[in-house]
């Protein structure tokens, strides 16, 4: 399972956890992942789809077990999950649950930099964030409901609420971060300066 390891991608995740549900045929694993909404956390298109299966296929994870013809459409090829992707999920989904990882984004990049700006001009662009984050959370929220309402179970849309979760405390934490820079509390200045002798020091210190 070499194109697999070290680690399994969200989008294999999904199709895994999918077909252990039942077999299904790439068109429909789009289908239903559009329709729970999974493309709002793994990056989702017929080619790459297509292309993992294949992966998982290669590597005993998934198994083709019949063809589908309906009308002139193109034939169908369904699959189910094999006892070693069961496996793989189970131990996947297990060690997520259990063991925090790094996770590279592209909003701790934009803080990790933001002193490059003018206070003025991150406050503003802070604001344009809270306003975003307020509208995805709306968005996530109505979709939510109409989902629960629809008759699917609170478990099957967990990952939705934490999505909203953390949407809500980062639309918290800018704003408060906003402030402080409205009203002069966050020293602007990437703060080396100061601390770049001893930080050099020590580094030099223990070198030797």
């Amino acid at each position: 399972m070499s194109e697999l390891a070290p680690s399994v991608s969200p989008l294999s995740l999904s199709i895994l956890e999918l077909l252990d549900e039942r077999p299904m045929h790439p068109y429909e694993l789009a289908a239903t992942m559009r329709e729970r909404h999974h493309d709002e956390f793994i990056r989702l298109n017929f080619g790459t789809l297509y292309h993992t299966v294949e992966v998982l296929e290669r590597n005993g994870l998934v198994v083709s077990v019949e063809r589908e013809k309906e009308g002139r459409r193109p034939e169908r090829t369904i699959y189910e999950l094999t006892e070693p992707g069961r496996e793989l999920l189970i131990k996947v989904v297990s060690e997520i649950l259990a063991r925090p990882t790094r996770e590279y984004t592209n909003f701790a990049a934009g803080l990790m930099f933001m002193h490059h700006l003018k206070a003025e001009q991150a406050a503003q662009l802070l604001s344009e964030r809270i306003a975003a984050l307020a509208a995805k959370t709306e968005k996530l929220t109505h979709v939510m409901g109409e989902l629960r309402t629809a008759g699917v179970t609170r478990l099957a849309l967990i990952e939705l609420e934490h999505k909203i979760a953390m949407l809500e405390a980062e639309r918290e934490w800018v704003r408060k971060l906003e402030l402080e820079i409205k009203e002069g509390r966050l020293e602007w200045k990437a703060g080396i300066d100061s601390g770049h002798e001893v930080l050099r020091r020590r580094h030099g210190a223990s070198t030797h």
